[in-house]
């Protein structure tokens, strides 16, 4: 009985003593904890940068002001302890895609300094503005965007170069700053300034001393002079009495939940068996620096990946991509592996690296690539994460990269990885786990042609009680889902419009985005809609899968493309579940693609509907209708919409 009572004392004395006190740090739902600059919006006074939605729930958006005065920018993660934050600018990117010039006109403005802090960002690029009339000559690794009115010039090389550099050709132009990804492309601006932006905040010395020293509240006067506000004693004491309370009460509550913690996880049925040998491995290794890390995945020293990859040399490179270099290796027990070294500059790299272990290792599947361990070590900076090495390639250098050159993958090929990419991904939604960027270069092969799923940086823990999580759209160009970045809600559906794109990719042996094909068919998604519509299919299928000499082929094709067409509808609700597709797919490569699991729907109900020919005419069998999963629900709202908003991609 005693127990309610103490409870009541204790959050009295704590209300008692907020009512003078700001509290030292707080937490933000998925975000995390901060501290001061940062303050809930509700409590303005207690800090210079205002976010929002931290009472909402815990996957709503958080929005956080720069400036009181500010409008509001989405926080969408923070590092260093809150000395580095992540912010989503979507007016930014808006102006970015409708007019580039315009967005680069005047440099991305930050609040002033302070006396209290200043803000700066982290990871930017500096772009020139020159009028036309300076006729300047472009130098050597330098690349240029030509406006109506200015020329806007960029290093390739030195992503932050001066006025003086380049033989001072610049002296005459503006200088812009601009937050950028990871690398400079040289054909488009698009690629490399970005809405996504790293912002470091740093508190002034005497902050910092008052607030993490004297723990003092940083304030100014009337004369925007600097002053520390110390806590008033009597305050002081009510706090540490709450909190002394409330620490023996939260280690009582601690002790109950790793009771609960651990009998659910003795309980526990599904513990990867490769995983258990992994860690038998790091224990008994001399060069292992921990027996765990994280999430009990192992932990591998950085000498040992050092020594494997022949200390990461160039030749032992199997590829780059957005957030780092994958490196074959071989360990001293005789395994094969890849490691992917994180870009030390990438400001997402300890959310991407923390993601990756916690979502592979809840994971085992036959199609989802396997994680050995990590590397994080104290006489190092770098992120090292050990994968099982899968042998041959990924599905795009297959069908429209370096292995086309020799070889061409038969069709019965494609499907077994069309099928087999789909079981992986049924999997993984049915953990909760939302991959958030399937594509043809993140699905490996091994010798055998099969499939192995990889690269979980993105990757999000869906909870089964809701029906998207609001997020700022991530994700590799041509595979991300129209309606995700529109709406910024991440579904399963949003998988399910990768694949598709993956599908149709399987299908032409085209890639996802083409710079060098028309202005509306750039996106192969585009392209698809347009060909699947207007019955030219054969235009889009790869010669060499003897589209036009094997019916069987053809039938199959032709059924897959018109799975692919529905997977790509704008409104997810008209997508079909991957576990649909799944059990499509096996239904067309048994020969059954007209079987009871499947509704043929009319797609220009005033119109009689063209028959199919004996030799299977794409025409009849794609311009009318498309294939649709038995459930009533999306077939009655189908029937009940107009389609032609809902293909134009």
């Amino acid at each position: 009985m005693a127990l309610p009572y103490l409870l009541f004392f204790f959050f009295l004395i704590l209300f008692s003593a907020a009512q003078h006190n700001c509290p030292r740090s707080f937490d933000c739902g998925s975000q995390g904890r901060f501290q001061y600059p940062f303050t809930k919006a509700e409590l303005p006074h207690c800090g210079l940068l205002l976010i929002h939605g931290c009472e909402d729930t815990y996957y709503s958006r958080k929005m956080i002001q720069l400036d009181k005065n500010a409008t509001t920018l989405e926080l969408t993660g923070s590092l260093d302890s809150n000395t580095i934050i992540t912010l989503y600018d979507a007016d930014f990117h808006a102006s970015l895609e409708q007019n580039k010039c315009h967005a680069l006109n005047t440099t991305y403005t930050l609040p002033p300094p302070s006396p209290l802090l200043s803000i700066y960002i982290e990871y930017n690029v500096t772009l020139f503005r020159c009028n036309h009339n300076l006729r300047i000559k472009l130098p050597l690794d330098f690349g240029n965007l030509t406006c109506r009115d200015y020329d806007i010039y960029y290093d390739k090389i030195n992503t932050s170069p001066t006025i003086h550099d380049a033989g001072g050709i610049f002296s005459h132009c503006s200088l812009l700053h601009f937050a950028t990804k990871d690398a400079i492309n040289s054909t488009d601006v698009l690629s490399f300034v970005s809405s996504e932006i790293a912002l470091k905040v740093v508190l002034s010395p005497d902050c910092d001393d008052c607030f993490n020293h004297r723990r003092g509240q940083c304030q100014l006067d009337t004369n925007n002079e600097f002053y520390c506000d110390k806590v008033p004693k009597d305050n002081n004491k009510a706090l540490k009495l709450g909190v002394g309370i409330g620490l023996g009460m939260s280690t009582l509550l601690g002790l109950l939940i790793i009771g609960c913690f651990l009998r659910r996880r003795y309980r526990r049925k599904d513990v990867p068996s490769d995983l258990q040998y992994q860690s038998n491995y790091a224990s008994t290794n001399p060069e292992a620096e921990s027996k765990r890390g994280y999430f009990g995945v192992p932990l591998f020293s950085y000498k040992e990946l050092k020594e494997a990859t022949n200390n990461f040399h160039h030749t032992s490179q199997l590829g780059k991509g957005g957030f780092g270099t994958v490196y074959y290796g071989k360990l001293r027990d005789g395994r094969d592996i890849a490691v992917k070294r994180l870009y030390e500059h990438n400001y997402r790299r300890m959310e991407q690296f923390m993601n990756e272990i916690d979502i592979l290792a809840r994971l085992r599947h036959k199609n989802l690539v396997s994680l050995y361990g990590y590397c994080t070590s104290p006489h190092s900076r770098e992120l090292l994460l050990v994968y099982e090495f899968v042998q041959n390639g990924t599905v795009a250098s297959h069908i429209h990269g370096d292995f086309t050159r020799t070889t061409t993958l038969p069709w019965h090929i494609r499907m077994k990885i069309a099928i087999e990419t789909a079981t992986s991904l049924s999997y993984l939604h049915a953990s909760d786990i939302i991959h958030r960027d399937v594509k043809t270069n993140n699905i490996l092969l091994d010798n055998h042609f099969c499939v192995k799923v990889a690269d979980f940086g993105l990757s999000r823990l869906f909870p089964n009680d809701v029906t998207h999580v609001s997020t700022a759209p991530q994700g590799t160009p041509g595979y991300v889902d129209p309606e995700y970045h529109r709406c910024y809600q991440l579904t399963s559906k949003s998988d399910v419009y990768s694949f598709g794109v993956v599908l149709i990719e399987l299908i032409s042996s085209k890639p996802a985005v083409d710079m060098d094909r028309h202005r509306d068919e750039i996106n192969l998604s585009d392209l698809a809609i347009n060909k699947i519509q207007n019955g030219a299919l054969s235009e889009l299928v790869d010669p060499t899968l003897d589209f036009d000499s094997d019916n069987e082929v053809k039938r199959m094709i032709v059924s897959v493309a018109e799975l692919a067409f529905q997977c790509l509808q704008r409104d997810r609700e008209l997508r079909p579940t991957m576990d649909e597709v799944l059990k499509l797919l096996i239904t067309i490569e048994c020969g059954k693609a007209k079987d009871e699991h499947i509704e043929e729907v009319d797609l220009h109900p005033s119109s009689s509907p063209s028959p199919a020919s004996p030799d299977l005419d794409e025409v009849g069998l794609l311009k009318n209708r498309i294939l649709l999963p038995s459930p009533k629900a999306v077939t009655d709202r189908w029937n009940s919409e107009s389609t032609s908003s809902n293909v134009s991609g």
